[in-house]
């Protein structure tokens, strides 16, 4: 049996009915998640605990062989916020297992954790973690965490991921809306992307395999893109003419400062931390050792993908 965390988040809700097919899961959530999507699957247990306080966790990880371990908070007003889930979290899911000798987790962190590539030469696995967000910081240090934890490991580092359930992009799908296409910094920007579906495939692959060999992924689609391209691509499929603005770091910050602090989280736009990840030229690294090792391959280009994207988010009304 597989224990998941973050069950109700974004990678949550389209991995779970997937691996749910092959695998019987238990999810670990708060008593005040919202799990009605979870409710009617078949294969699936819930239980309730909490990976911060270390409620409920031990008495998950009953009957568990291996823990996909996908909770985290990327939207915070502070160190604090992000540290508690994505540290403290990661702490006492660990020391929850070595007390219950589960040998193997499969820990979703992300590119943040390792930060931006100084220039248009992709990260390998091999660089020195340099994160530069409070997000990317608490991440590299959960990464510690289990490296230096008695556990068999993989631990996978997503780019940008986008798709059905993702809010980051609805964002600026509504933005472009409006018919501007805004951009923190100034300057050609480069990026990585993967698509919540190849992303999904991967997992249940890398879970299938049962290899935990104690080894970092970067994953990708294999693209690099360039980020006014993207938003070019959103614009035409969405009909929509636009005008592109930069947006100086500092007004950017300024901007994000105002959301932190007047807005709640589910209406902000933007918040410092994740300006300082927009703000930076390059977010690129290389998919070659996951796709060398385990055969992955994206199967979605990007029009494909963010036509699915949005079409989903038409369907359930939210673009208005």
């Amino acid at each position: 049996m597989i224990l998941i965390t973050g069950a109700t988040g974004f990678l949550g809700k389209n991995l779970i009915p997937k691996l749910a097919q092959y695998r019987r899961l238990r999810i670990l959530a708060r008593k005040t998640s919202k799990i009605d999507f979870l409710k009617d699957q078949t294969n699936i247990e819930i239980a309730f605990g909490d990976i911060e306080k270390g409620v409920g966790i031990t008495d998950a990880m009953k009957d568990i062989d291996i823990v996909v371990h996908a909770a985290a908070r990327t939207m915070g007003k502070n160190f604090w916020e992000y540290h508690q889930t994505n540290v403290r979290g990661t702490q006492n899911i660990v020391k929850s297992m070595e007390r219950e000798k589960i040998a193997k987790i499969l820990f979703i962190s992300s590119h943040a954790a390792c930060g931006p590539s100084p220039g248009k030469t992709p990260l390998s696995e091999l660089a020195a973690p340099k994160p530069i967000s409070l997000y990317g910081r608490t991440k590299s240090s959960a990464e510690r965490i289990i490296c230096e934890s008695m556990l068999n490991f993989i631990i996978l580092r997503p780019v940008s991921v986008f798709g059905p359930h993702d809010m980051d992009v609805l964002r600026y799908v509504k933005i472009i809306l409006q018919g501007i296409s805004p951009v923190s910094g100034c300057g050609r920007k480069y990026l990585n992307l993967i698509f919540i579906e190849d992303l999904v495939q991967a997992i249940m692959q890398l879970v299938k395999v049962d290899k935990f060999n104690n080894q970092i992924y970067f994953i990708n689609d294999g693209v690099e893109y360039e980020l006014h391209d993207i938003l070019d691509r959103i614009a035409l499929i969405l009909n929509k003419k636009v005008r592109r603005i930069c947006i100086p770091k500092p007004i950017a910050m300024l901007y994000g400062l105002a959301n932190d602090v007047f807005l709640p989280a589910q209406k902000r736009v933007v918040w410092r931390d994740k300006v300082r990840e927009l703000a930076q030229r390059y977010w690129l690294c290389s998919n070659k050792k996951i796709s060398e090792e385990y055969g992955f391959q994206a199967r979605y280009t990007l029009d494909q993908a963010l036509r699915k994207t949005i079409k989903w988010y038409e369907k359930q009304g939210l673009l208005g």
